[in-house]
């Protein structure tokens, strides 16, 4: 009889703490074996969030059915900016009030095992590097193009980081520099004109032109309140054949392939990674994008890159702080 062979991968924990959520999992690999999650709660200060975020990685390890001598390691994945040498938190814009909260030591302190604590776009960079569309690539870009950009960048083998541990702030490259101001003050961002917040931004200026009737209408038949009116709603409207709505959405992936443009020429990877909820738009986003890059880009450096779609889903930031574990704990 043949012994069936027993997977001996460590057993971690990924940790996924945002401004709305917290989730937990035991994994093993990309496997989750537990999952726990809670809301982050109203006035989300450490002191309200800290113990509902010791409780969640509990909850996870107990559904697991393991004890906590049987984790090798806790990665936690949280919104920058943050020192990843130290584990501190430093100015998250969602998550006020943490300015300097040494996550790491907190954790260490109650856990007694490794931490390690990373930006959440460099956890999904990692994740997909080890476990989903970036295997086998030791140059790799990840981009997340959701309700904001952000980005990953593994360079060697390794997440770049930069002097302070702040580097791949994609969705801050400049594609017009005299366009509209991004939250984060620069002029004419990735964020601000490819993102969910800058596609809803970009209707509700249509609107208060007077030039989305349109738009409106479908809004309305489709009972969304004009204010209501978002990067979703756009994006179906433009498959619908609605004219603003798919100038708009062409608008957006034309700055997207800019982004693309310039990120080849800067890092040189082997493959561009889109992850996202706006990558669910499909070819009327990603087309134009590809399009540009078709045109704009070296041939030397386009050759060398392949863009593909992420694999890890919504999973991505707990297989991707799990991955930290596995990448650093070595």
């Amino acid at each position: 009889m043949v012994e069936e062979k027993r997977d001996t991968t460590p057993l971690v924990v990924g940790v996924d703490l945002g401004g709305t959520q917290i989730r937990a999992s035991v994994l093993q690999g990309a496997e989750l074996l537990s999952r726990a999650n809670t809301l982050t709660g109203e006035n989300p200060t450490p002191e309200r969030v800290l113990p509902r975020l010791f409780a969640t990685v509990e909850q996870a390890i107990e559904q697991a059915g393991i004890s906590p001598e049987e984790i090798s390691g806790i990665g936690i994945a949280c919104p920058g900016p943050l020192n990843n040498r130290t584990g501190e938190i430093l100015s998250p814009p969602n998550l006020p009030g943490w300015d300097h909260t040494p996550l790491r030591t907190l954790f260490q302190e109650r856990y007694q095992m490794p931490i390690y604590v990373e930006n959440d776009a460099n956890v999904a960079a990692l994740g997909e590097y080890m476990f989903g569309a970036g295997q086998g690539c030791n140059e790799m870009v990840y981009l997340t193009i959701s309700t904001g950009i952000g980005g990953g960048v593994i360079a060697g083998g390794q997440i770049l980081e930069g002097v302070a541990g702040m580097a791949g702030e994609l969705g801050h490259i400049t594609i017009d520099w005299r366009g509209p101001i991004c939250n984060c003050g620069n002029i004419g961002c990735l964020e601000r004109l490819a993102s969910g917040t800058g596609i809803a931004l970009e209707a509700q200026e249509a609107i208060a032109q007077g030039k989305a009737e349109e738009l409106l209408e479908y809004a309305r038949q489709t009972n969304v309140p004009p204010t209501q009116i978002d990067a979703r709603v756009i994006g179906e409207a433009a498959k619908a054949g609605i004219p603003v709505a798919r100038d708009i959405i062409e608008k957006a992936g034309e700055a997207l392939g800019f982004g693309l443009v310039n990120i080849i020429h800067i890092f040189n990877p082997e493959k561009i990674i889109l992850g996202g909820g706006l990558t669910q738009m499909g070819d009327i986003l990603l087309q134009p994008a590809y399009r540009i890059v078709e045109k704009r880009t070296m041939r030397e450096p386009h050759n060398c890159a392949s863009i593909a779609l992420a694999r890890l889903g919504a999973n991505v930031g707990l297989i991707g702080a799990g991955a930290l574990v596995y990448h650093l704990n070595r």
